[in-house]
């Protein structure tokens, strides 16, 4: 059976390396992107089986516009009628129940904190794709 496809998107490099070698390790079929502009364009390109989606990324241009909550509402556009799981990833953030409510209003199947745990990060790969 083909391996899943999973797109991770961080701006953090060693973050992104952490996930990304993790889900390798587990048999994955892993794509990354740094930044709005990388992450829609692989997506639409390979159509990942689910996202890992950093909700800070960082502005590296103009195209850099979105945030992780306006790159899972395209996505949900996009893909109409499949339904892409997407994982949020979030910081250290001052109002972590206000993030997690509105990561569910735009259809985040569940949400990981930084610093991410392997563990935690598989668990919810594998529940995503029950």
């Amino acid at each position: 059976m083909k391996p899943k496809k999973i797109l991770v998107v961080e701006d953090d490099k060693v973050i992104q390396k952490l996930i990304a070698d993790t889900l390798r390790a587990a048999g994955y079929d892993v794509l990354t992107a740094h930044n709005s502009a990388t992450a829609v364009k692989v997506a639409r390109e390979e159509n990942p089986d689910l996202v890992t989606l950093d909700i800070e990324l960082a502005k590296d241009s103009p195209d850099d516009s979105w945030d992780g909550f306006s790159i899972a509402g395209w996505l949900r556009r996009l893909n109409e009628g499949k339904t892409t799981p997407i994982l949020r990833v979030i910081s250290g953030s001052r109002e972590p129940d206000k993030i997690i409510e509105r990561a569910a209003n735009v259809g985040v199947y569940t949400c990981l904190t930084k610093p991410i745990d392997k563990n935690q990060l598989l668990e919810a790969v594998a529940a995503a794709f029950k």
